[in-house]
């Protein structure tokens, strides 16, 4: 089966290194120093320098080559979705399974943007807890592939490595989508309380806390309760929250220490930052005090409330 990734950053690099030696796998991106590396040194010194990739790993910035790929995983950062899909088109039936996350433009989930654009091909997610990281170094890495049938996601699988990659399957794309969303917004928040009090008793204070508010966001988006206890779910949410390998919870650990600057969110991609106001877009505002944590951190990003008052009524109201 004909395979691409789209994007050679971590994710996408990774992903590509996560593809069966017997699989034709091209990488598409525009950076065209990192096409050169791949393709005449098998590294992507970029982003990966102490890491020689399999042979059969390939890398273009010409859309034609990989414009009849069978099977497309999508690495891109969730900024780029939409000029992608915008100008390209893939051949129908193509399997698109979409790892970014975020939202493609205001509220719209990316999942449900590329359908709109791509009607005839079949739309997948693929979320876990997975650090790029580690993965690309052979650890053992699972994922919730969620697809519309069981055909489609044997299909996906068949191209992923068993001795490196852990899947199940699930049927509800949008659940997982917006599972994703929901847990970058509280990575960050558990960075603030564990950089501000670095105790464990307030860190499952707080966590306790976030996966109770959590389950009243996804009551509020019709988002399937049994999603929560997938990889996507309780693996991803731990995995970014508390782990401190994570973008989102490293920006948490720096608001924490005071070491933040709203210019930091428009120079760095970060998901939970730019999820928060979308998601809230969703909520009326009278309801926002029944999120308390979402609605306390939607302040502080804004510059209304202290760090100290956050922590505050996070733990206290």
């Amino acid at each position: 089966m004909k395979t691409a990734i789209l994007g050679a950053g971590t994710f996408g690099t990774a992903l590509a290194n996560a593809i069966n030696p017997e699989s034709d796998v091209m990488v598409y991106t525009i950076e065209k120093d990192v096409v050169e590396d791949i393709n005449t040194h098998r590294r992507n010194s970029k982003y990966f320098p102490n890491k020689k990739l399999p042979k059969h790993i390939k890398a273009t910035s010409d859309f034609s080559d990989i414009a009849d790929a069978e099977l497309v995983f999508i690495a891109i950062p969730s900024s780029a979705i939409v000029d992608f899909f915008s100008k390209y088109k893939f051949k129908n039936g193509t399997i698109l399974v979409n790892g970014a996350k975020g939202f493609a433009h205001n509220d719209v989930l990316i999942s449900t943007y590329i359908f709109s654009e791509q009607p005839d091909c079949h739309v997948c997610s693929m979320k876990g807890a997975s650090f790029a990281s580690e993965m690309i170094f052979e650890i053992p890495t699972a994922f919730t592939l969620a697809c519309e049938s069981r055909n489609v996601y044997d299909m996906t699988r068949s191209v992923l490595r068993e001795d490196l990659i852990v899947t199940e399957y699930f049927t509800d794309i949008n659940s997982v989508e917006y599972l994703s969303l929901f847990k970058n917004v509280y990575a960050i928040v558990m960075g603030i309380v564990d950089a501000y009090y670095n105790s464990p008793n307030v860190r499952f204070l707080v966590f306790t806390r976030v996966l109770n508010e959590i389950r009243l966001l996804m009551k509020h988006f019709d988002v399937n309760p049994e999603t929560l206890f997938y990889y996507c779910g309780i693996g991803d949410l731990s995995l970014t929250a508390l782990n401190d390998l994570s973008r989102n919870r490293t920006l948490g650990l720096l608001i924490g220490k005071g070491f933040f600057d709203v210019s930091i969110s428009n120079n760095v991609t970060l998901e939970g930052v730019r999820s928060l106001d979308n998601i809230l877009l969703h909520i009326p505002e009278s309801e926002h005090a029944k999120f308390p944590i979402m609605q306390q951190m939607h302040h502080l990003l804004h510059n209304k409330t202290s760090v100290k008052s956050f922590i505050h009524r996070i733990i206290f109201t």
